[in-house]
This record gives structure tokens, C-alpha cells and sequence, in this order.
């Protein structure tokens, strides 16, 4: 799928158009006062109400930004129709790098929809202060990152938000992902990644800039785009290996000559993307009104609507989709798809047996789906650590999901996914149903193959990414060679302790260092101890 980002200019234009449709009389509202030269210029402020006779008052002065903020832009527009002036709300000066919003005006009259003037509104503070907190995700002091300088456990991942902190969960902003990055007994923490950062408002109902004004009275009468923002009914959270359908026309209502959807997933689709041009999830109709992408991993998935109206003009919504998927979830992917066959183990609780143990090791040669065949009833249940079955809607769009229809259930723990020599495809292995204060091992192996690779581990409780181990820069080193069962390159990843209370699964994960040591992948040459 061809993905074309819109350009600077093009948002531009929309937002020259969207104004232009509300009133040729603009008057800038007072400028925040600046707080230095190297912060980003902030958003436009709301439009107090649209041309006419009348004049709306213009926007109040922002509040000063401090450190590096820039000044906030204009508070209000003039106009009003047929009598209606509106007026322009306070706006916010800058603080750091994040630049001021104008204040919200009033909505006006006659022309936008022919209802008397509507409240101001009153933007939220971006909250930056001084110094940083540790341990929030947020960016505190406005720099421009999150927890910065806070120590952290390598391979942790936990939300962060990429933003003003007053503006966190208001309006369209969601959070992102931000992992901790090293190799040793403490690290630093990484990039915020992902999520909904504050951006300049457009006509599309929603929050943008996300300082409590939705579109800040741009808009007048366009309605045609109304973009899903945070827990949204219209896109509910999904399952692995369910499809998920998605019907632009909820979210766009007017003609349309050309719709387009870009779908982006975590840290393997954007590695195997990279890798092998593939990714775990399909897409179908991503050129339609209605499209259905199949996804096989658990995460955030971050969807790009773009519709190109019967003028030529674009209009996009951009959101995340949460795929949940339940108990403990496994994650292996590798940047040698196809050339090598990596897979992924996962140790019973409770015992030490080395690995390839025919019952206390999840694996490819005894936790995959039974065979099944034509009125033959499948064997028994091979790897059996006395969980409950799954309901078949866990497992049935998996790759074995005629298997999994014959016994009519999901077995626990279960690998879902073996790949052997398949670009562009990861392992995945499932335990839907873990009891409480339960500890979990997990290891990957180098099977066969004869170049060097790369693996990555991300581990999911209740259907939230708590760890990612072996990203870059934080390559796993040593596996250079494949040798077979019980033999070749064993990294012991992680311990994984499980926490269930009222159905819901939280874990705490243990990153493993070689014996005696407090940093490094756990990595040995032909050793199949535990």
C-alpha cells in the first residue's frame, strides 16, 4: 500500500479554504507574549463569527509563555452576520517548545447556520512548568521529550504523551509508547512514539490542537467531516485475527472522487515493513469507502482516512484502533524473514526442565493447533498445564483455525503462529487465561539458517504492550547461526509474572542478564538449560 503524507502547503490550503468559507474580515486577536526565540509557532485561535455588518471583538492577550514558548496566535476574527457578533476567547502564550492557541471565539450567526451567537470558549493551560517529573510519561518542563533523564528498567514500555501536559487526553490527543532504552541495569528512556499529538485545527468536529475548542469556530457550516476521537462507539476496540471493518462514509459524508487508507501497526510491523516490505496484518479495500483490515497482533494501530471531494480538495481523519487481545501474549518478529527460522518458547511456571521438554516448553513441535482431519477426532492436547480452554472467537481467524474449529475451543498456553521461511510473518504464542502470582519464562532460539538476524520480543498483559526487548538501537547480538533443536543461539528474554484480578491480567517483567552479571542479552552457544 502506497503511502502519500499530506504536505504542509496542502493542509494549508484547506484551512485558507475552511476560512475563507466563514467571512473575508479577519482581525488578529492579541499575541501571546513570547517566552524566547525557539519554540514552534502555535495554532490559530477560534473566529469570533463570520463577515456581515457587525464587528466581533477580538481575542483577549495570551497568557505569557515561559522558557523557550512562542507567542500564541490570533485570539479572535471580526465579523458577525446580520447583527450577531461574536466574540474571541483568551488565548495562551507558548511555553517551550510547544507554541500558544488563540482562544476559542464564539460561533456566529447568519452564516454559519443561521443560529444566534453560541458561548466563548476557554482554552485549557498547557501546564508546562520548570522541571521534570519522573515516571508521569509527560513532558513536563515543555523541552520537547518525555521523562527525560528519569531513570527506567531496559525494554520497559509504558504510555507517554507527546504534548503540552495540561493538553494530555483533551480533545483528539491520545497517548503514544515510549520504551526504555539500553542494554544494562538501568536505562533511559526513548522517544514518545505513536499516539495523537496536538495539531493545528481543520473542519472535522474534533479537538485538534487539543485545548478544549473543537475546531475553533473555523468551520461555519462544514459538517461533511466528523472525524472518531477517543473512545469513540463508532471504533470500538477490536480482537487479533478478527476483522475489523471501517465505513468512511461515518466519517465523511459528502461526495467523494477518491478515498484512500493508510493503516500503520507496533514495533514488528514497522520492523518487518522494513525488512521485508510486509506486515503481520492484511488490508482489504484500502482504496474504498469501506475498508477491512485483518490485524494478527495485539497493540495500537494508528489509521489514516484520506478522501479527495468532488473539487479536487483533501480531507483526512487520523486515529488509533486498539486491538486487545486477552491474558498473556508473546511477540516474536526478526529482520530476516524468510531467510532464517527463528522461533519462540515459553516455560511453564514452576519448573526448571530444560528447555525442548516435551511438557513444561510451549513450542512449534507440541503447542501448535492439533491436526485435524476428516471424520478423525484430534489427539490430545499435548502441552497441557491445566488452563481452561479459550472460546473459538481467540483462535478461529488464526492461521489453524480450521484445526481449532474441530475441537470447538482455543487451547492454553497455544502458539498461533509458526513461521518457518515466510517473509514479513511473526510467532506469536498465547496464554489467554493465566492464573494470579504465576511466573512465566520466555526464550527465543535460532532453528536454522546461516546468516546473522536480529530478534524482538514485545510481551503484552491484558492486552497492553509492557515490554520490547531486542529494538534497535538495542540489537540482540550472537545469533549468527541456526543449529536445531537444543542446539544453536538461546536467548533467554524475560520472566514474566502474572497479576489476575476480576478477569483482567497485569504483569511484572524481569529483563534476564547472563549469569552473574547485571547487563546484556541472556544469549549462549548450544545450552538448553533453563
Amino acid at each position: 500500500m502506497q503511502r502519500t503524507p499530506i504536505t504542509l502547503p496542502r493542509v494549508a490550503l484547506v484551512l485558507a479554504l475552511a476560512l475563507a468559507a466563514c467571512g473575508p474580515s479577519k482581525s488578529e486577536g492579541g499575541a501571546g507574549s513570547s517566552g524566547g526565540a525557539s519554540g514552534r509557532g502555535g495554532s490559530s485561535g477560534g473566529n469570533a463569527g463570520d463577515s456581515g455588518s457587525g464587528a466581533g471583538a477580538s481575542g483577549g492577550s495570551g497568557t505569557a509563555g515561559g522558557g523557550a514558548g512562542s507567542a500564541g496566535t490570533a485570539g479572535g476574527a471580526a465579523g458577525a452576520a446580520a447583527g450577531g457578533a461574536g466574540s474571541g476567547g483568551l488565548g495562551d502564550g507558548g511555553t517551550g517548545v510547544y507554541g500558544g492557541n488563540g482562544g476559542g471565539g464564539s460561533a456566529g450567526s447568519a452564516a454559519c447556520g443561521g443560529g444566534g451567537s453560541g458561548p466563548a470558549c476557554t482554552v485549557v493551560p498547557p501546564g508546562c512548568g520548570t522541571m521534570e517529573v519522573c515516571g508521569d510519561g509527560l513532558d513536563n518542563n515543555c523541552d520537547g521529550a518525555a521523562d527525560e533523564g528519569c531513570p527506567c528498567s531496559p525494554g520497559e514500555v509504558k504510555p507517554c504523551f507527546k504534548g503540552p501536559p495540561g493538553r494530555r487526553g483533551v480533545g483528539a490527543c491520545q497517548d503514544g509508547m515510549q520504551r526504555c532504552q539500553g542494554t544494562g541495569e538501568f536505562g533511559t528512556w526513548g522517544e514518545c512514539m505513536g499516539g495523537i499529538s496536538p495539531s493545528t485545527d481543520v473542519c472535522d468536529q474534533l479537538d485538534n490542537d487539543c485545548d478544549g475548542c473543537a475546531d475553533n469556530a473555523i468551520c461555519c457550516n462544514q459538517t461533511l467531516l466528523n472525524c472518531p476521537g477517543p473512545n469513540d462507539p463508532r471504533v470500538p476496540p477490536g480482537n487479533p485475527y478478527t476483522d475489523y471493518p471501517l465505513d468512511g462514509t461515518m466519517f465523511y459524508t459528502g461526495q467523494a472522487m477518491a478515498w484512500r487508507w493508510e493503516i500503520t501497526g507496533g514495533p514488528c510491523d514497522e520492523l518487518l515493513k522494513r525488512t521485508s516490505n510486509h506486515q503481520s496484518f492484511t488490508v482489504m479495500g484500502d482504496t474504498t469507502p469501506r475498508v477491512v483490515f485483518h490485524p494478527t497482533l495485539s497493540g495500537d494501530y494508528t489509521v489514516k482516512m484520506i478522501v479527495t471531494d468532488m473539487q479536487g480538495m483533501m480531507h483526512e481523519c487520523t486515529f488509533i484502533v486498539h486491538i486487545n487481545g486477552p491474558g498473556l501474549r508473546v511477540e516474536l518478529c526478526w529482520d530476516t524473514t524468510g531467510m532464517s527460522d527463528i522461533d519462540l518458547h515459553l516455560h511453564k511456571p514452576g519448573s526448571t526442565a530444560t528447555w525442548f521438554n516435551q511438557t513444561d516448553d510451549c513450542y512449534y513441535a507440541n503447542c501448535k493447533a492439533p491436526f485435524a482431519f476428516p471424520g478423525i477426532p484430534p489427539g490430545p492436547q499435548e502441552v497441557n498445564w491445566g488452563y481452561t480452554n479459550s472460546a473459538l472467537m481467540e483462535c478461529v481467524g488464526s492461521p489453524s483455525g480450521p484445526a481449532w474449529m474441530s475441537i470447538n475451543a482455543c487451547y492454553n498456553p497455544r502458539l498461533d503462529i509458526d513461521n518457518i521461511r515466510d517473509p514479513g510473518i511473526p510467532e506469536n504464542t498465547n496464554v489467554d487465561l493465566p492464573r494470579d502470582n504465576e511466573t512465566f519464562r520466555v526464550m527465543v532460539h535460532y532453528y536454522s539458517g546461516t546468516i546473522a538476524t536480529h530478534p524482538l520480543v514485545n510481551i503484552y498483559c491484558g492486552g497492553q504492550l509492557k515490554a520490547t526487548y531486542g529494538a534497535a538501537p538495542d540489537l540482540v547480538q550472537g545469533f549468527n547461526m541456526g543449529g536445531a533443536d537444543n542446539h544453536g543461539p538461546m536467548w533467554r528474554v524475560a520472566d514474566v509474572k502474572t497479576h489476575v484480578m476480576g478477569g483482567m491480567t497485569t504483569c511484572d517483567i524481569t529483563a534476564l542478564h547472563p549469569m552473574g552479571m547485571m547487563s546484556g542479552y541472556y544469549v549462549t552457544p548450544d545450552s538448553n538449560a533453563y
